[in-house]
């Protein structure tokens, strides 16, 4: 599957390019180049109109791309970067995922990495919530309290969302870099 990803990789990349020009922005690896993929990014990101919460399935693959490209400018900006698959931990969130390591601040016993299409499919959901389109999962019941689990998430929901998060993240790699 990792093989598979970085194989296609420049495929994937350039047909995200061909998406982007459709609405007229141009896939560059500068400061606003990437601040233009996030606001394209944050203009047309739709939501799933039958299941509150999801992103319509094609987007999940855009997510997967821009990551993607997002990763690819990390290692061009810090060389010391790489794609890698992650082995390490079965219980880690990141556990049999294509994230980016290399990072100088690395302990290697915790593998320090970041989930680039993660944090990407983790942002769309925040610009659809942003929207109204929430999912609800009702309550749960955990050694005899009853936990609104809609309650909970809520402060996440009302929290304003991010109109740069692409570039934060590219400072945040040049400190850890």
């Amino acid at each position: 599957m990792f093989k598979r990803c970085m194989d296609t990789k420049a495929a994937r990349i350039e047909m995200l390019a061909s998406l982007l020009l459709t609405s007229g922005v141009e896939l560059t690896t500068s400061d606003a180049g990437v601040q233009a993929v996030n606001d394209w990014f944050f203009t047309y990101v739709e939501a799933d109109p039958e299941r509150p919460g999801w992103m319509l399935p094609i987007w999940y693959s855009v997510c997967h791309d821009v990551a993607l490209f997002l990763g690819d400018v990390m290692i061009e900006r810090h060389p010391n970067l790489r794609w890698e698959f992650h082995t390490w931990g079965k219980r880690k969130v990141a556990y049999q995922s294509h994230v980016i390591m290399g990072f100088s601040t690395e302990d290697p016993k915790f593998h320090t990495c970041i989930m680039v299409e993660g944090g990407v499919v983790t942002y769309g959901s925040r610009i659809i919530a942003s929207r109204g389109s929430i999912a609800t999962y009702g309550t749960v019941e955990i050694r005899g309290q009853k936990i609104d689990i809609d309650a909970v998430v809520a402060g996440a929901h009302n929290r304003e969302v991010e109109t740069d998060a692409f570039a934060r993240w590219m400072k945040d790699v040049d400190r850890r870099a």
